[in-house]
């Protein structure tokens, strides 16, 4: 503990013997304490700072406990960030970043040798990708330091990324010094200090990406359950008959007619089975309605359904143009084993009102593969994975929108 030269605020040494300078909380002024007695190396006379993270609270992080000695606010053209110098008497000094809502552990790099910098700078066996660079300046200071900073103090730094890791260099007074800075959540800054860090409101520049994180997390969920249903589709495909009986053709009558027509009989040999039955015909400027009912020749036992379509085309200002199609396909589902006969009365007629002239072809095919389902079930359970993709590149876009060119 001394007495600040320039107040009667008493100044604490956490980090005694290692320590260069320390900044009064009280009034900021600097002062150097390599030597007795200490001296001011500039004076200042301002209300207290008070950091996020006030000087002398404690915290374990990395297996280590902590105590905060120091803190600075450093800024460039793209805004502020603050550092906090953290010191264990068995392990030394380390950092925390706080930059827009977020946190990084940082340690100096002491081994440079290891640093291959080029376009991209590989260090540890990893790739860190260009991000930022610009002039950095203090703005102010308060607590201990291993070196002289000083207010107006300006470097030189690059940041590298490889989310959840950083590096950053910084040029100063000729010499270079580099940082490796791990991404930490700010959950885990809060209960190790006992603070509450206000809301992330973006992605930040070594934040690993939520949306591909979520997409890691569920991605052995995601594979289990496409080759379940894939599974189970390949025994349904394995299972079915796929029995297709003779096509017939059927006549519309008169104006306002619709000729009831018998077509069977059909054996449906698959219980609760999948059928399909398809109407088709050259349309041009038409429609055709078949009103059906699927009759069990020996219990009676009805299921009705409606084949409907219809085409039409044209030009206009726009140019060409054309709508529906020449076929329509109705599918009848759990339909019990047994001899069916199709009923079919129908309608068709073009723009002018007139009867159609040529036939509409029926084609039934019997315990077909339900394929409608399987794909609504592969598209929900590829929605939200699909989701995750869109918005990991909507992050990582975010991400590079604030890096320098």
């Amino acid at each position: 503990m001394i007495r600040c030269p320039a107040c009667p605020a008493d100044v604490e040494l956490r980090a005694e013997g290692q320590s260069a300078m320390v900044a009064c909380s009280a009034c900021g002024t600097e002062i150097d304490v390599s030597q007795r007695p200490p001296r001011i190396i500039h004076r200042f006379n301002e209300a207290p700072r008070r950091p996020l993270l006030p000087l002398g609270s404690r915290g374990t992080l990395r297996d280590r406990d902590l105590q905060v000695i120091g803190a600075l606010q450093r800024s460039d053209s793209k805004g502020y960030w603050h550092e906090y110098l953290l010191f264990n008497s068995s392990t030394g000094f380390c950092w925390l970043v706080y930059d827009t809502c977020h946190w990084s552990f940082g340690v100096a790099v002491e081994d440079t040798s290891q640093l291959v910098v080029n376009a991209l700078v590989r260090y540890e066996g990893r790739g860190y990708r260009r991000f930022r660079s610009g002039t950095a300046e203090v703005d102010w200071v308060v607590g201990e330091f291993y070196w002289g900073v000083h207010r107006g103090e300006q470097v030189f730094y690059v940041d590298y990324i490889a989310p959840p890791l950083m590096l950053t260099s910084e040029r100063a007074r000729g010499e270079t010094v580099w940082t490796k800075l791990e991404y930490i959540e700010p959950a885990q800054i809060d209960a190790a200090f006992g603070i509450k860090s206000p809301p992330r409101q973006w992605v930040s520049s070594n934040q690993p990406n939520p949306a591909r994180l979520q997409l890691r997390r569920i991605l052995p969920a995601l594979v289990a359950s496409c080759v379940a249903v894939a599974a189970i589709q390949i025994g349904t495909v394995l299972r079915v008959r796929e029995v297709t009986f003779p096509s017939a053709n059927y006549h519309f009558g008169a104006v306002n007619e619709a000729p009831e027509k018998v077509f069977g009989p059909f054996a449906f040999t698959a219980p609760h089975s999948l059928n399909e039955v398809t109407a088709s015909a050259g349309l041009n400027n038409s429609w055709v309605e078949l009103d059906c009912v699927l009759v069990n020749a020996t219990t009676g036992e009805t299921f009705e359904f409606t084949d409907a379509f219809s085409y039409y085309s044209g030009s206009d200002s726009d140019g060409s143009w054309s709508e529906g199609g020449f076929q329509n396909t109705a599918l009848l589902a759990d339909i019990p084993s047994g001899t069916y006969n199709l009923v079919v009365e129908g309608l068709g007629a073009d723009q002018s009102g007139r009867p159609l002239s040529q036939p509409v072809t029926l084609s039934l095919r019997h315990d077909v593969v339900p394929w409608t389902n399987f794909w609504l079930v592969l598209l929900a359970i590829l929605a939200y994975p699909g989701y995750l993709l869109y918005r990991g590149r909507a992050d990582e876009k975010e991400r590079w929108e604030s890096a320098t060119p």
